[in-house]
């Protein structure tokens, strides 16, 4: 044993050590041991489910029910007036953050700012300057005695390291829950990342949201799992007896039941279970930034090639004043080329963006959850209207996890790309946690039904409420889902021209629109959680306003949802794929990056599109979300409209065999076949789902027997019409096609007979 840190403070010790492990490899272990202060005049608040802090939890073995012997108190700072007399006073002890040295100089002031935007929550509850900013500074020596590692000095600390991580971790007392000291570390990966490969961030979108009954069903058929769907076909092995490794662990194997109460950083839900004291353990908020900033400087180089090329030909045309195109689409309305730049980047763009995630940090060192409800606020043609732009902050609360908002032909105005401070609903939980007369607290609480006041945390996000959602944007999401999806298609068509420049490799291509298709999926993953969905409220009996803890979503939006869907995932025209495109789209070798030098030089066109549908359909098809639906037939009136099961399979089962329905006067040949090569890869997809959920063990719940059923007439219907398609058009038929169909109907055949055998056993 090797010890290769030790530190003394006058409150803590800092001990790391190098030890062998059982694998023979040599592994750091550090402790942090600090004294508990007593005797601080601090007084408790006990937690309430409507407002997201931290909690410190324990059970009083005095009481005997189980509601009075819990205990649950905030994670707060003991902040105090220093006059109790004024309106507005400033704080006996502030909440002091010294910005490590480290910190590159463009960055600092943004990082300060985001600190910052905190006071104005304060205010509200009368203290002035509750929080104090402080540079420290190798070069004059500002502050450079105080360690990062000691805690009486709470640090935002920097890393160079190419890693995307920000994290807002405290220290708190085991038996009140004060804070006793917080820092926050963030890294420079986020802004370093100009590309993200398919294999690395479509599984996570496809898999957003996904709860325990999902990931059951998924163990015993990985065929439908993202994580296998999109790996690189060499990789879909290694990957199976990856997840076969896991495939005893409870509730699916969720994130949430592997979470670490120590060892923290690996998992979304580290720091809040099997803990007195609960921490930010994980933030992973830089995961959505980064592909965000990616996705901007694809854009901005774009828009910098075409005002390039729209100067040489102004002066090439000697006509600078001739009108423009009415037809053209509009640009999205990014910043100029002239304003400063930052690593690239307009400051404007950049520069907000840090104090935007700076805020959310320490926004948990303060002691709050996330809010995943409060991006649902307000209406896009709000966020980007004069009124929003540079005057309020376009979500209900900085703690969300929040897109870049790009605005691409919705109205003249660009708001803001970030949040520009605290929200209300950040207002209102400070309010809650630091007003010090606890008096005032249940008027502050009866405010829950408040439409600013949204709220919803990690353990909702795979819950029914289609609002709970990380990276969805504005009260109507589809208005935000068919945005991202108009910027996707955009600026595939200018990836050729505008964004690989002479000199530059064509892998750039490929690159670029993996982005596209990644942006796509997002907007397709989010409007699919709309199907079965359900929003859930918070508010308690007797509250202003109070609503039912359960609304179904309507069924209206349910069906927009559904054929947002359909339009973006199901029809070949949905990806933008062109001859021209497609052979550009190579790959660079280089052994410094060894995952390309693995790469194939052509893009797996049918493979990747197959793993995109495959995943859409499974979404809309899940057994967990079609038994969601079927209860929520019961929870609606029956005098009400509500989407259906034969309604939803039926809408799918149309749009993924219209061929069949169709009736065609030309003939076809395999060079332009009846039913073209994607769409017969999705209709042999979608019979195979059908079958799985067709046999009687696809799924536990009690829904499993009409959800056959159902699996069951939508096959017999297909096979009729591809039989009857078979026969009536043959002479026009390319072999291709003829060749499916006959697949098709023997497949059917096939499943049926062996459905009732197995039923009569």
């Amino acid at each position: 044993v090797k010890i290769t840190k030790a530190k003394a403070f006058p409150e803590n010790v800092e001990l790391a050590f190098e030890v062998p492990t059982s694998t023979g490899r040599l592994q750091s272990l550090h402790y942090s041991i600090s004294q508990i202060p007593s005797g601080s005049g601090y007084r408790p608040r006990k937690a309430d489910e409507r407002v997201g802090y931290f909690t410190t939890t324990y059970q009083d073995f005095g009481k005997l029910t189980q509601a009075d012997s819990r205990v649950r108190y905030i994670n707060r700072w003991h902040l105090e007036k220093a006059d109790p007399s004024l309106q507005l006073s400033p704080p006996k002890q502030p909440i002091v953050f010294y910005i490590e040295h480290t910190t590159p100089v463009r960055y600092r002031r943004w990082i300060r700012e985001g600190i910052l935007h905190w006071n104005q929550a304060f205010e509200k509850v009368g203290i002035s300057n509750a929080i104090e900013v402080y540079y420290q500074d190798e070069r004059n020596g500002a502050h450079m005695e105080k360690d990062p590692e000691d805690v009486r000095y709470n640090f935002i600390r920097w890393l160079s390291n190419n890693q995307g991580t920000a994290i807002g971790p405290s220290r708190v007392h085991p038996e009140t829950g004060q804070i006793l000291d917080a820092d926050v570390i963030l890294t420079d990966g986020w802004i370093r990342h100009y590309w993200t490969t398919f294999t690395k961030v479509m599984p996570k979108i496809a898999m957003e949201g996904m709860n325990p009954d999902t990931l059951a069903w998924l163990r015993d058929r990985p065929n439908w799992d993202p994580r296998v769907l999109m790996c690189e076909p060499s990789q879909r092995a290694y990957v199976l007896k990856e997840l076969e490794a896991h495939a005893h662990e409870p509730y699916g194997g969720h994130a949430l039941t592997k979470s670490d109460s120590v060892m923290m950083g690996k998992n979304e839900y580290d720091g809040l279970a099997d803990r007195t004291c609960q921490v930010n353990g994980m933030c992973t908020l830089t995961e959505g930034k980064a592909f965000d900033v990616a996705m901007f400087r694809m854009m901005y180089a774009m828009m910098a090639a075409e005002d390039d090329d729209g100067e040489k030909g102004e002066a090439a045309s000697g006509d600078p004043n001739k009108a423009e195109d009415p037809n053209k689409p509009k640009e999205p309305k990014l910043k100029k080329k002239a304003e400063p730049m930052i690593d690239d980047m307009p400051e404007s763009f950049i520069g907000p963006l840090l104090s935007d995630l700076v805020c959310h940090e320490v926004g948990h060192t303060l002691g709050l959850r996330h809010n995943f409800k409060a991006s649902s606020v307000y209406r896009l043609s709000e966020i980007n209207s004069k009124e929003f732009k540079g005057n309020k902050p376009m979500a209900g609360s900085i703690m969300d996890y929040l897109p870049v908002n790009i605005n691409f032909e919705d109205g003249e105005i660009q708001g803001d790309y970030g949040m520009i401070g605290v929200g209300p609903y950040d207002m209102w939980a400070i309010q809650y946690g630091y007003t010090p007369n606890e008096a005032e607290l249940p008027a502050i609480l009866s405010r829950v039904a408040e439409p600013e006041l949204q709220y919803a945390t990690d353990e909702d996000t795979y819950g029914p409420d289609p609002l709970a959602r990380r990276y969805d944007f504005g009260s109507e999401p589809l208005d935000y889902a068919k945005n991202q999806v108009r910027i996707a298609q955009h600026n595939r068509g200018r990836i050729i021209n505008e964004l690989v420049k002479d000199g530059e490799s064509w892998a750039r291509t490929r690159q670029a629109y993996e982005m596209t298709l990644a942006m796509q999926l997002r907007a397709v993953s989010m409007m699919s959680n709309w199907l079965g969905g359900a929003h859930v409220y918070r508010d308690k009996k007797g509250d202003k306003d109070g609503r039912l803890p359960i609304e179904v979503v309507s069924a209206e939006k349910q069906r927009n949802a559904l054929n947002f869907v359909i339009e973006n995932t199901l029809n070949d025209e949905a990806f933008g794929l062109t001859n021209d495109l497609l052979v550009r789209m190579s790959v660079d070798k280089w052994w410094d990056d060894r995952s390309s030098v693995l790469e194939d030089a052509t893009w797996p066109i049918h493979d990747r599109v197959m793993s995109i549908q495959a995943s859409a359909l499974a979404s809309l098809m899940y057994p967990s979300k079609l038994s969601r639906i079927y209860d929520n037939e019961f929870l609606v009136s029956s005098d009400q409209d509500a989407l259906t099961l034969p309604e939803l399979l039926t809408t799918i089962s149309k749009a993924v065999w219209s061929e069949l329905d169709a009736q065609y006067e030309k003939t076809f040949t395999t060079r332009e076949p009846m039913i073209s090569s994607l769409r017969r890869n999705l209709q042999r997809v979608h019979m195979e789902l059908l079958v799985d959920l067709a046999e009687s063990g696809s799924s536990s719940s009690a829904a499993n027997k009409p959800i056959s059923d159902l699996a069951l007439q939508q096959l017999r219907q297909i096979r009729t019409k591809a039989d009857r398609m078979s026969r009536n058009q043959a002479d026009k038929m390319d072999e291709y096609t003829a060749a499916h169909l006959k697949d098709v109907s023997t497949r059917i055949r096939k499943a049926l007979g062996a459905h009732y055998v197995l039923r009569s056993l």
